[in-house]
């Protein structure tokens, strides 16, 4: 018969176990050797429970104490292997960027999706694909999912699988020499090897807006948010080759969000949109019912009165509160049609809302707004960059900001200072909004028609719908630095 489980030697190795893990945790460059004496550790407490579940000498230890070690020990286990593949992730992208920054460039850019197929990101790439022939280069496409892989696809696009399981040598010998990779947000695809594969390039970074919250480097949580999730997206900050923006007035303000070598006041190519009829591939990615029902809106002489509020931050059921049945109320009463764009961050809580909101339409969700935008008699917005875009259109836009106490305290910091001028009226209350919408002139003044026009002139170099082609250029630029590089190198 084997000996007892001694209780108080197991769970004071349960304890040095559980001590050692979190170590490992908090360093996750620990060697292989740290991993391999966890799993000795684990495998000795094994054997020890093991005989344990053979002795009947303890009856009053065996059916209760016995079990919950093993279920601690089977956690224990399982946090372990997670551990392990944590550390080899992180040694696998150590190396593979190690491996990116040394590889030759080609003339080859990588347009990196967000979390929807929209945004500068799909613009560039469409003018790039457009013409890479013409410029002898080669523009590959990096989905967020699958259905941007489809679309992508679907236009005849080069395009990296969603699925990294799915890359072939090809795939990856692109993404190793890509000179420029193109984003237009914080760097955080699923796939968790791209970011390394393409550490190498140089970066261009359109952003998506002009902004009048605290953004990038500013955008800091309090202390109790301090950990990887944080740090991950603080390090996609920079530091960028190119940062893009609309206005060189913008530069001291960008450089306090974002680090990068140079600033590039060139416009955004979502905007180019607004100067034309959308194409096909300009309404890839969008709601097509949605654009649609505004289409016939304005064909019966109507108007689409299109609502695009920004985020609030753990708030997504502010929208239950902010009146919209009685925007929307409004709106019909006169034949118009009111559209409601929720930002990508709370568009997925549509299906949610809308069964308590059921006269509104609302855009569905992580789809590209631009055009639509471009279909819109008037906005309302709150806080949202749109606003700044839809200025190049010059129609109506009216601010309501029904939780405006809530949002600059538990959400952003803002820079209204940007708005000295308001570019049509301010509300806060959805009554009063209701009953603007059922004017004809929807409360605009010619001081607000004048002070659009300044707002633009302010914030934007360039009106003219051709950023996408200035964003190539500078594109170019970047390539030939990389391949400057090379050369320097070789030398």
């Amino acid at each position: 018969m084997n000996a007892p489980l001694d209780l108080p030697l197991a769970e004071a190795s349960l304890a040095a176990l559980d001590a050692r893990l979190q170590q490992l945790e908090g360093f996750a460059d620990q060697t292989s050797g740290a991993i391999d004496q966890l799993v000795d550790a684990i495998l000795q407490l094994q054997g020890a429970h093991e005989r344990a579940a053979e002795t009947v000498c303890e009856p009053a230890v065996q059916p209760t104490t016995a079990p919950a070690i093993a279920g601690e020990l089977a956690s224990l286990q399982k946090k372990l292997r997670e551990i392990e593949q944590q550390v080899t992730l992180e040694r696998a992208t150590r190396d593979f960027a190690h491996v990116s920054r040394m590889h030759p460039k080609a003339r080859i850019v990588v347009f990196v999706g967000t979390t929807y197929f929209g945004c500068n990101v799909k613009y560039a790439w469409l003018a790039a694909h457009q013409q890479a022939q013409a410029l002898e280069l080669q523009a590959w496409f990096l989905p967020f999912n699958d259905e941007q892989e489809r679309i992508v696809t679907a236009l005849g696009g080069r395009c990296f699988p969603a699925s990294q399981a799915a890359w072939t040598a090809e795939h990856l010998h692109a993404a190793l020499s890509a000179a420029v990779v193109v984003t237009t947000d914080h760097f955080l695809n699923p796939n968790p090897y791209a970011p390394a594969l393409l550490a190498g390039a140089r970066q261009v970074q359109l952003w998506h807006g002009v902004s009048i919250k605290e953004i990038g480097l500013r955008n800091l949580p309090g202390g109790r948010s301090l950990g990887p999730h944080l740090a991950r997206v603080l390090a996609t900050c920079g530091p960028y080759a190119t940062m893009v923006g609309t206005a060189a007035a913008g530069e001291d303000e960008w450089r306090r969000w974002f680090a990068f070598e140079r600033y590039a006041p060139i416009g955004y190519p979502r905007n180019d949109v607004l100067y034309r009829e959308p194409s096909a591939a300009d309404l890839a990615g969008c709601d097509a019912q949605a654009y649609e029902r505004a289409q016939a809106t304005l064909a019966r002489g109507k108007r689409v009165i299109l609502y695009a509020p920004t985020f609030r931050d753990g708030r997504p059921d502010w929208v239950l509160h902010a009146g919209l049945d009685q925007l929307a109320q409004a709106a019909a009463q006169r034949g118009d049609l009111l559209i409601v764009n929720l930002h990508p961050v709370e568009s997925p809580q549509i299906p949610k809302l809308a069964p308590h909101l059921p006269g509104v339409v609302f855009v569905q969700p992580r789809t590209d707004l631009y055009p639509l935008l471009s279909k819109a008699s008037a906005l309302i917005t709150d806080y949202s960059s749109v606003m700044f875009d839809y200025l190049h259109v010059d129609r109506p836009v009216l601010l309501y900001r029904p939780d405006h106490d809530a949002y600059v305290q538990k959400s952003r910091k803002l820079f209204d200072d940007k708005l000295a001028e308001l570019p049509g009226p301010l509300f806060d209350d959805a009554a009063a909004l209701a009953k603007v919408l059922r004017r004809d002139d929807l409360g605009q003044t010619a001081g607000h028609g004048a002070a659009r026009a300044r707002l633009r002139d302010r914030w934007f170099d360039h009106a003219d719908g051709e950023s996408a082609l200035r964003a190539l250029q500078n594109v170019e630029v970047e390539i030939r630095r990389a391949q400057n590089r090379d050369t320097a190198r070789a030398s």
